[in-house]
């Protein structure tokens, strides 16, 4: 989305201290309105009470006290007082003009400052004029000392704003510099660590995390399709060459026609095979856990060994462990448990002995681990201890297998895969001519299987 012309770009300290500055002015301004407010109420509730108290001394005084009273008042800044009979002033304070001020009301003035309190007693009316000039200039000054000192709040609080923001947004500063590195640097490393542990140093955290499986996954992919590229170069080649013996016309011999033909065939369906090996390899990391449900072991077991039956040699014997025990269950994605055991079938059948191969399937439990396996044996050469670490590997053939036809050198490698997405492990021996692979589930309680809910659908091909 491009951005409008008049649109400018405010950063997050902008605006940070835009409203750190707008909060301390809100309450200076209003702290310094309600102390106004206070004090002038104060000074107004002065001002009457003591008006009101030289009223009552003067209205319970002889006449001889009330001379002394109005004889105080002589300062300008003093109270004025008038004493009416009528209309017509009978005697007031030194400092009062010859009337009061003609008002149409009594109460707080502002023009000029004052208080005045006016009252009749038999026939005699008292008047208090109190100047409140005085406490208007103070007011006045003090009003100005609040707006410096607003003044100079605003100032310290935008210097304490820019210097907090600035603390508060390093480590936000450090991650962006940290991207822009490795933008301009075109590959993925690691954003630095906050100083503190706080959100950010968590965020940065789960950043270099998140980093972390990209670079695993891209060097992942990296890898697949070197490998996929490396193993598809051989057969695209037999299948190119191949054809071009087809493409020979008439001058080629048909025996070699058809038999270059095959030879494609074979080919594209190793390659078809392979390709699928890789994407079922991909899916299997990123399985739901969802859909990993209770499976009947013993089920699948009798499935596979009829499938290998129908395709071992006339010399190859494939038996299942009939000993009694029920059902065995295992947490387990069908699909992937079944690929996974033929995958593992299919090594049995190729590397079993040639003339009297013997196959045997069997369950086995490990209490202590709460896991429970299918365990596949066979007998013929084994496997060389060497090459035990590399069984897993992806693409990895053992000697036995450079010298048969066929394979990618994917099968145990996909089998391990299709069993760390279900939870599950395989673990491989091989001595004596005998090799032992064991696909190992996590096993399920008898009260969380339903064995008329799960079946398994889809056959070996």
């Amino acid at each position: 989305m491009m951005r409008k012309a008049g649109d400018r770009r405010i950063s997050i300290r902008a605006r940070l201290t835009r409203q750190f500055v707008a909060a301390v002015l809100a309450i200076v301004v209003t702290f310094a309105a309600v102390t106004l407010v206070a004090i002038t109420m104060h000074l107004y509730r002065d001002a009457e009470v003591d008006a009101r108290m030289i009223l009552g001394n003067l209205t319970a005084q002889r006449r001889e006290s009330t001379e002394v009273i109005l004889d105080a008042y002589s300062r300008t800044t003093d109270p004025r007082i008038w004493i009416l009979q009528g209309n017509r002033v009978i005697n007031s304070s030194l400092n009062a003009p010859p009337a009061p001020p003609q008002l149409s009301y009594t109460g707080l003035l502002w023009q000029p400052a004052t208080y005045q309190l006016s009252r009749t007693v038999a026939q005699t009316t008292f008047v208090i004029d109190w100047p409140l000039s005085s406490d208007a200039a103070l007011l006045r000054e003090l009003s100005l000392v609040v707006l410096l000192v607003t003044l100079a709040g605003m100032g310290a609080g935008v210097a304490a704003a820019r210097w907090t923001t600035h603390r508060a947004l390093a480590p936000v500063k450090s991650l962006t510099l940290g991207v822009r590195r490795m933008l301009d640097a075109g590959r993925i490393m690691q954003v630095p660590m906050p100083s503190g542990r706080d959100e950010f140093y968590d965020l940065a955290g789960l950043l270099n995390r998140l980093l972390s499986d990209l670079e695993e996954r891209r060097q992942r992919d990296r890898t697949l399709l070197a490998d996929a590229t490396h193993h598809l170069r051989t057969p695209m080649a037999v299948i190119r060459g191949n054809l071009d013996l087809v493409q020979a016309g008439e001058d080629i011999n048909p025996a070699v026609r058809d038999e270059s033909l095959v030879v494609i065939d074979r080919t594209l369906v190793d390659m078809s095979r392979l390709v699928d090996d890789l994407l079922t390899m991909e899916h299997a990391r990123n399985l739901p856990t969802r859909l990993v449900v209770p499976l009947d072991l013993r089920a699948l077991m009798r499935e596979v060994v009829e499938d290998a039956r129908a395709i071992a040699n006339e010399g190859t014997t494939v038996t299942m462990d009939q000993a009694p025990g029920g059902p065995a269950w295992g947490w387990a994605y069908p699909e992937f448990a079944r690929r996974a055991l033929w995958a593992i079938m299919e090594n049995a059948l190729k590397y079993c002995d040639s003339d009297h191969g013997q196959i045997a399937m069997a369950v086995k439990h490990d209490l202590d681990s709460g896991y429970v396996g299918i365990l596949v044996s066979n007998n013929g050469k084994g496997i060389a201890a060497h090459e035990m670490p590399l069984i897993f590997s992806r693409f990895y053939r053992g000697e036995a297998a450079r010298v048969t036809e066929g394979g990618t050198g994917l099968g145990l490698s996909l089998a391990r895969s299709l069993m760390l997405a279900q939870s599950g492990t395989i673990s491989m021996t091989s001595s004596d001519g005998t090799t032992e692979a064991t696909l190992w589930f996590r096993q399920v309680s008898a009260s969380q299987s339903e064995p008329s809910s799960f079946k398994i659908n889809q056959k070996a091909t």
